[in-house]
């Protein structure tokens, strides 16, 4: 299969995905303007990478989520300081930050990533890649991880997660149902999550750890989405999952800090 598809064909591949093709569509067309970066040196990765190794070795293994707004919720955090609430996830224990590139439906600023960098944690791309511009752009930006979504890119999710790796980023897989197993296990997925929340109208489904553990035995698996407490929290790391993406609670929350530090650490003594 030819790599990189074209937008053609991913549109077509996304008729029936509701929102996300609206998003697909959205990103095609702003991918149009990203700059292309000069010839790199693909670099090769051993190992975890410094997003993986972040979240297996701290004490609380959050990648805490910075979001203005959603298509389901409006902008309902847009007046938030990002190196305010950023400082306190750092404060609160967050091994590793999200950032939304995206922004018509989330709002993501282009300077975000820049003063993101102030909090020190490992930063991750969050968006609807489906370009090597964005790809690009994640790495321009100084992300050290990219989320792709299995659904929206099929069969050319293999090929994404080795550009994505050639540029020095992480890429974190993220599939929403046992059908997308398969393409995530072709990509080499050290990082798998798996999205409680349906793109495609946006309800909130069961998570089967099991089921990943078995299909990804030697990755990390992450909840992502569905998590509004911190007893939400710690029953999805009960649960098998090695880690959580947690987003609308922590903003939401007037003390985020607070909302960490009441999540259980793992292995810790009660």
């Amino acid at each position: 299969m030819a790599f990189p598809p074209t937008p053609e064909i991913l549109l077509r591949s996304a008729s029936s995905l509701g929102i996300l093709r609206d998003l697909l569509a959205s990103e095609l067309e702003r991918a149009r303007s990203l700059p292309r970066r000069a010839p790199f040196q693909p670099r090769a990765q051993d190992g975890p990478g410094p997003f993986e190794a972040a979240l297996r070795r701290g004490p609380l293994p959050v990648i805490a989520e910075f979001k203005r707004g959603s298509p389901s919720l409006g902008p309902f955090a847009a007046g938030a300081d990002l190196r305010e609430r950023l400082a306190a996830y750092a404060r609160g224990g967050a091994a590793a930050c999200s950032i939304l590139a995206e922004p018509a439906r989330f709002l993501g600023r282009p300077g975000d990533f820049g003063e993101a960098k102030a909090c020190g944690l490992p930063l991750l791309y969050k968006g609807f890649v489906c370009t090597e511009a964005h790809l690009d752009e994640a790495a321009a930006l100084g992300a050290q991880a990219v989320l792709l979504i299995t659904r929206l890119l099929g069969d050319f999710l293999p090929g994404f997660a080795a550009a994505a790796r050639a540029r020095g980023l992480e890429p974190l897989v993220e599939v929403h149902e046992p059908g997308e197993l398969p393409a995530a296990q072709a990509a080499g997925a050290r990082l798998v999550g798996w999205n409680a929340r349906d793109l495609a109208d946006f309800s909130v489904r069961a998570a089967p750890a099991a089921l990943l553990r078995t299909a990804f035995p030697e990755a990390l698996l992450i909840r992502e989405s569905g998590i509004r407490t911190a007893a939400d929290a710690e029953a999805a790391l009960g649960e098998g999952f090695d880690a959580l993406l947690i987003g609308e609670a922590l903003m939401r929350d007037p003390d985020p800090a607070g909302f960490l530090a009441r999540i259980p650490r793992p292995g810790a003594k009660p």
